[in-house]
């Protein structure tokens, strides 16, 4: 596995040892947790610059943030370090243009835990021979490069549209055979109504979605689409199994589990609620032994493990499709497909990732067919 990995410098020993000065592009919890990381490792931050509709000349962390214009005035060459996650068409297009002309890095910060750790190699390789196409073991081998290195090059090398997995997804031979969608993390149902446009047997739906305002957006995107019928909702977490947990609430993508009641912030609500296991809620929607294709999308923040955990019953015994987040940790990336792999080895695994800068919309498809 070693000798596949081109790139041996790891980003944050790359910007100690550049006499360049380093600038943050952007500002928000990304450029926060990256500020706090160089300060942390004596990595000094020259500037901070954001695109020029977001210049008002404000501060941020102590910096007048900047348009670019302004530190292009002051020095000529710097390294980019790109503070913040867009999958916005013209974004990335303005911040290619910034990697052609400048020493340009996303730095990888996962969203919850520490930054990638090389000393993970064993189980890389084990997952490596995991994969069941050249195409996943190369984004498998782009995205290491890509947290080793931070370099866009990597990321964009490995991007996949997504309407190529939903034909892997949904074989021929499957397009007849009803299928039973569980979504894991609905939000407002934007993967509900993105599969149900494309998967025309869709005959069932199971959804879960433990913020409430979030909730309410799902219960009226789904009515309004006309599929509510076909769906049971649940306002709960989902976990291991049942009990209740701590979730910081922000009303958005990002709400999440949390460790403990003092977690609260600025931007979201700590709150305790319920949690169950997927096994122990679908058990007896199946117990009828219906004839479906089941398929389970897994997207919640970091807690992905425990909810792929508490599937282990209708995995062992179902096999159905599995479409796992795999950017929230940097563990996630050998403890999920190891995890998988153990629960039903008759899987066919896949990775595939979508176009977003940093490695953000990496994901693991798991088929039994």
């Amino acid at each position: 596995m070693k000798e596949k990995i081109t790139e041996n410098i790891l980003l944050w020993d790359r910007l100690k040892n550049s006499d360049k000065p380093i600038v943050l592009y952007g500002m928000g919890d990304g450029a926060v947790k990256i500020l706090d990381y160089c300060e942390a490792n004596k990595i000094n931050i020259y500037d901070i610059f954001a695109s020029d509709e977001f210049v008002r000349g404000h501060f941020f962390r102590g910096y007048r943030l900047k348009k670019l214009s302004e530190i292009q005035e002051n020095i000529n060459d710097f390294i980019i370090l790109v503070a913040f996650a867009t999958r916005n068409k013209k974004v990335l297009d303005r911040i290619y243009e910034l990697d052609k002309k400048y020493e340009l890095y996303a730095p990888d910060m996962p969203i919850f835990g520490d930054a990638y750790c090389p000393e993970n190699s064993d189980e890389f390789s084990q997952i490596y021979e995991l994969l069941a196409d050249e195409k996943s073991k190369q984004v498998y081998l782009d995205v290491i490069n890509f947290k080793i290195s931070g370099k866009i090059k990597y990321l964009r090398n490995s991007e996949t549209p997504k309407l190529e997995i939903l034909k892997l997804l949904n074989p021929t031979e499957n397009f007849h055979t009803r299928l039973h969608y569980i979504d894991i993390g609905a939000y407002d149902g934007d993967s509900i109504l993105e599969l149900a446009e494309y998967f025309e047997n869709i005959s069932k739906i199971t959804a879960f979605e433990p913020d409430r305002k979030n909730f309410i957006k799902l219960q009226k995107n789904l009515g309004k689409y006309n599929l509510l019928e076909k769906c049971t909702l649940y306002n709960i977490g989902v976990w291991s199994g049942k009990q209740e947990i701590y979730f910081n609430e922000k009303s958005g993508r990002h709400s999440c589990v949390s460790v403990s009641d003092d977690m609260q912030d600025n931007r979201g609500k700590i709150t305790k609620i319920k949690a169950d296991s997927v096994d122990n809620i679908i058990a007896a929607e199946i117990k009828g032994g219906e004839n479906y294709k089941y398929f389970i999308k897994y997207d919640v923040e970091g807690s992905e493990y425990e909810a792929v955990t508490g599937s282990s019953g209708i995995i062992k015994k179902y096999a159905p499709i599995l479409a796992v987040s795999l950017y929230h940790r940097s563990e996630d990336l050998f403890k999920l497909p190891l995890l998988i792999n153990k629960l039903n080895p008759s899987y066919k695994i896949y990775l595939r990732k979508h176009e977003y800068i940093p490695c953000w919309d990496l994901n693991l498809y798991a088929v039994n067919i």
